[in-house]
């Protein structure tokens, strides 16, 4: 791979659209393993934040994952083409507009201009913005990996219980767009609704590859689930339920090291929410199966929240 150094494009956007078309030539296939961050950067003799921010925009889309130890792989390579298929549709928008304009009497250079401007005012205007993610549960909360442009403020704000609502309605009356699990949509509308605040649903789900590395677990030995709420327990029991996977699950919530040890040592594999990583990092018997279990917004729903975002704007112009 070789950047094009003076063309006003951004290296860590060229760098996306190589590995891409890496992807779609066929050169790299689903599983293979990219480069190292700090490998490809002195390559390409750019710094490494430019590969970092290339490879964490490129999993926030679904196209590579990456594992702790592990390294950073090529997830889905059908991510990509149906990626560029909705690439070819905005070109085909833009080829409308840029007629239009041209038809209005503007120049080519013109609309250029313009586009540019209204993205710069767009992307300052979001850098205001403040989304309240509302959910019952801590670890949720403390997972806020979205991709929803640069300089958007996402606000972690707990459900809590009827008793704490008041402390909730103030929270929710500095934001300008709340979003919260479909399922607590009917508890928090009458909430929001004296403030006339956008309230957006979000489908969640744990990574397909954390459900496939489950499902290999043995069913008939315990497996520990290490978390710091009933509620996060609740909706894994849930989910794996849903999916057919019935384990002999042991909830262990807000361990001590002597409690999560002793858990550890009765079990054949562990669950564990990414707050929690390091302290069953540090205590995981050798050969233990651990698996980080997290949940992440549907691609669906992440788009569906970038529209909001960018409408939420357009209204209050």
């Amino acid at each position: 791979m070789q950047l094009q150094r003076g063309n006003g494009v951004p290296y860590y956007i060229q760098l996306k659209e190589q590995i891409k078309d890496n992807i779609i030539s066929g050169v790299w296939k689903a599983g293979t393993r990219l480069p190292a961050e700090r490998e490809l950067a002195q390559q390409l003799k750019v710094s490494r934040n430019t590969v970092s921010q290339a490879y964490a925009e490129l999993e926030a889309e679904g196209i590579l994952s990456s594992s702790q130890g592990r390294g950073t792989f090529v997830a889905d390579a059908g991510a990509v083409v149906r990626q560029e298929g909705r690439k070819d549709k905005v070109l085909r928008i833009i080829d409308r507009a840029m007629e239009e304009a041209v038809g209005l009497g503007f120049s080519i250079d013109d609309f250029v201009s313009f586009v540019h401007v209204r993205g710069m005012e767009k992307k300052e205007l979001l850098s205001r913005v403040k989304v309240g993610f509302v959910e019952c549960n801590p670890e949720q909360l403390a997972d806020l990996a979205w991709n929803l442009g640069p300089g958007v403020s996402v606000v972690p704000i707990l459900l809590g219980n009827r008793q704490e609502r008041n402390r909730l309605r103030e929270a929710l009356r500095a934001m300008d767009l709340v979003v919260t699990g479909v399922e607590h949509l009917g508890e928090l509308r009458p909430l929001v609704e004296p403030f006339h605040l956008p309230l957006l649903g979000v489908s969640w789900s744990p990574p397909v590859e954390t459900l496939i590395r489950v499902a290999r677990l043995p069913l008939h030995e315990r497996v520990v689930l290490a978390c710091e709420s009933q509620e996060f327990a609740g909706k894994v029991r849930d989910i794996l339920t849903g999916v057919g996977l019935s384990l002999k699950l042991e909830t262990v919530l807000k361990p001590d090291a002597d409690g999560l040890r002793q858990a550890l040592a009765q079990s054949a594999a562990v669950l564990v929410t990414p707050s929690l990583r390091s302290m069953v990092d540090r205590l995981l018997p050798d050969n233990m199966e651990r698996i980080i279990f997290r949940f992440e917004p549907d691609a669906g729903s992440l788009n569906l929240l970038r529209s909001a975002l960018l409408d939420l704007e357009t209204k209050s112009e």
